[in-house]
């Protein structure tokens, strides 16, 4: 081999054996939360409240059927359009009336909580209001059920009309923007107490507007929410007998 092909081959092997960045920095673990500023870790994040774990609603301003003052109150999440709300009012909700709201036990309150499914979901819910701005909500709410699931407008104005509702006052009523705001509330309210169906229920001692306590999802068999009830019944009514 010459000498300048030697060389060549020596220089070559040299070039291979240097880095491309001969003042690269090797790769370090990044430091922990705080420990460039001498504070060392990070604190633990507080665990939330226990109230925030909770299921719980407030029910201020609503509709309740049933004595005010009963010791436990069961929360409806319902849709107008929801088959499985309409099995449950035409089948388990009178004999809960009978049993329970009726003999002062118990009070009831509907929650809307209208699907994204359901198109006329909104539309059931905002005639019932409005009826009950004109004293009529628990007629207009039961009737609605009752048709199962017709929420047309002609069928929404028949409601009313066989209601006696002002007409007028009615149709001012529904088209009001603040319907749709607090329905959009309800939903919100109603997602962050844990509800992902309809119907859900709420079931809670009677503690003022805010109902704190068990959330039952897609209740379809009576006996399983009765037995719910009986247990919160029987441990409210003999603090309310001692009171």
């Amino acid at each position: 081999m010459s000498k300048q092909l030697l060389t060549a081959v020596l220089v070559m092997l040299a070039m291979l054996s240097t880095p491309l960045i001969a003042d690269e920095a090797p790769v370090r673990p990044a430091p922990e939360y705080g420990s460039s500023l001498g504070l060392g870790k990070a604190p633990a994040r507080p665990p939330p409240a226990l109230s925030a774990l909770v299921p719980q609603v407030d029910i201020g301003g609503r509709p309740v059927r049933g004595d005010p003052a009963a010791p436990v109150t069961l929360v409806e999440f319902s849709d107008y359009e929801c088959p499985y709300c309409q099995t449950f009012a035409a089948e388990s909700w009178p004999r809960l009336k009978a049993d329970y709201v009726d003999t002062g036990r118990l009070r009831y309150v509907v929650h809307d909580f209208p699907l994204p499914g359901h198109p006329r979901a909104r539309a059931g819910a905002i005639a019932a209001a409005c009826a009950g701005e004109q004293g009529k909500y628990w007629e207009m709410h039961d009737a609605l059920f009752a048709a199962a699931g017709q929420l047309r407008e002609q069928d929404l104005e028949a409601h009313a009309e066989q209601l006696g509702l002002d007409a007028k006052l009615f149709a001012a009523c529904r088209a009001e923007p603040r319907h749709q705001a607090r329905l959009d509330a309800d939903v919100d309210a109603a997602r962050r107490a844990g509800a992902r169906g309809t119907p859900s229920f709420l079931v809670g001692a009677s503690t003022g507007s805010v109902v704190r306590g068990r959330l039952l999802q897609g209740v379809s068999d009576h006996a399983a929410l009765e037995k719910v009830l009986v247990s919160y019944l029987d441990a409210a009514e003999p603090q309310a007998r001692q009171e």
